[in-house]
């Protein structure tokens, strides 16, 4: 397993979100991390990558406890991570925003390949490269974080609703883009995703938080009408 989240109590000073969840992320497959908002998906992907402190329980990562090292480690032990709002260098054109992974990959002589692997899948990229990021649309600068982030080659990439405010077009290209990297079996995926249809389409599996707990889990063929009308359905 890549990703073994166990049992884990998280929070916020005295209060608790996370109440016991465990998660299993297995190699190369991506999972669906479902859940109305303020359920605690933020709080548990905050838990993996390190900026929230595990108060109790066990995270494994290519077989290493893990919860108690610092973001930066964690990170170059291969977690990316995509955050909700995109996040990019607005004032960096694209190249400057893909050059800082490089730079932070130390990609080198790889540098060229992985830049053109990310071109495949978001060409306009590659059409873009001299303008800044905070021109770009919200569905580009999306790409571009989502760019960004796979320079670094990361074993498991972190989506946190990918698809928020993006036009549909742009949607189907992510989509595209997940199943590309599903496809070469290079890393996992963990994707926070409110676009229920988005999310049966990209991943293998789910999860569904409720009140900081885990109510629902299985193969995505399972996740019927029922639980999304009892636990997704605003």
């Amino acid at each position: 397993m890549l990703l073994s989240v166990k049992d884990v109590y998280a929070g916020y000073d005295e209060s608790m979100i996370l109440k016991g969840v465990s998660i299993d992320v297995p190699e190369k497959k991506a999972v669906a991390l479902l859940g109305r908002n303020g359920v605690g998906k933020t709080t548990l992907l905050n838990t993996i990558l390190g900026i929230v402190a595990t108060k109790a329980g066990s995270i494994e990562f290519t077989d290493r406890s893990i919860e108690k090292m610092a973001p930066d480690v964690r990170a170059r032990l291969g977690i990316g991570y995509v955050p909700q709002g995109r996040d990019i260098f607005p004032g960096l054109t694209v190249w400057e925003n893909l050059n800082v992974s490089l730079r932070v990959a130390n990609a080198g002589k790889d540098a060229e390949a992985r830049l053109e692997s990310v071109y495949e899948l978001f060409p306009v990229l590659k059409d873009m490269l001299k303008r800044k990021g905070g021109v770009l649309s919200g569905g580009q600068q999306q790409q571009l974080a989502i760019g960004r982030a796979l320079l670094l080659k990361p074993k498991l990439l972190i989506l946190d609703e990918p698809t928020e405010g993006i036009q549909p077009s742009i949607i189907d290209q992510i989509e595209d883009a997940i199943y590309a990297i599903r496809k070469k079996g290079e890393m996992s995926v963990i994707l926070v995703e409110q676009y229920i249809d988005f999310a049966r389409n990209a991943c293998e599996s789910f999860y569904i938080l409720e009140r900081g707990s885990v109510v629902q889990k299985g193969e995505i063929a399972k996740l019927d009408d029922d639980m999304v009308a009892k636990y997704l359905t605003v």
